[in-house]
């Protein structure tokens, strides 16, 4: 039986962030998703992850996975800190499993930043959109 008290055992939350090779490319792909209502077991496996999609031999093109989590408005800051303060570049963003409130807020505040940026509903769509040949 799975004990989730404190969220930790989710699968969500155990679930690796990675790199993907794809379409000539690669995509870093960071799995927040799946973590349901647990805010601060979000902010803290994003940033443990921060310090890998920022390297400068990390892909350009990074994919945030949402589903099945609820996205809070610090959940909202801390990636757009994640983008905008790590000193990387990046080319393009996609973001799954958003609600339209936070499409809405996000789109707002990443708007003319310098990277293409959208909002997709499923993995394969994010993967096309971002390395698009």
């Amino acid at each position: 039986m799975l004990d989730v008290i404190n969220g930790e055992d989710l699968p969500g939350y155990k679930k690796k962030s990675f790199l993907l090779p794809y379409n000539g490319g690669e995509i870093w792909f960071e799995h927040l998703d799946g973590i349901y209502g647990y805010e601060k077991l979000v902010l803290c496996k994003l940033d443990s992850d921060i310090k890998s999609f920022t390297r400068p031999s990390s892909s350009a093109y990074i994919c945030f996975v949402f589903n099945e989590t609820t996205v809070t408005d610090d959940i909202i800051d801390a990636v757009k800190r994640s983008i905008l303060e790590c000193g990387k570049r990046f080319i393009k963003i996609a973001f799954v499993g958003l609600d339209k409130k936070s499409k809405r807020r996000l789109k707002s505040e990443l708007k003319g930043k310098g990277f293409g940026v959208n909002f997709l509903e499923g993995l394969e769509d994010a993967k096309q959109w971002l390395l698009a040949k």
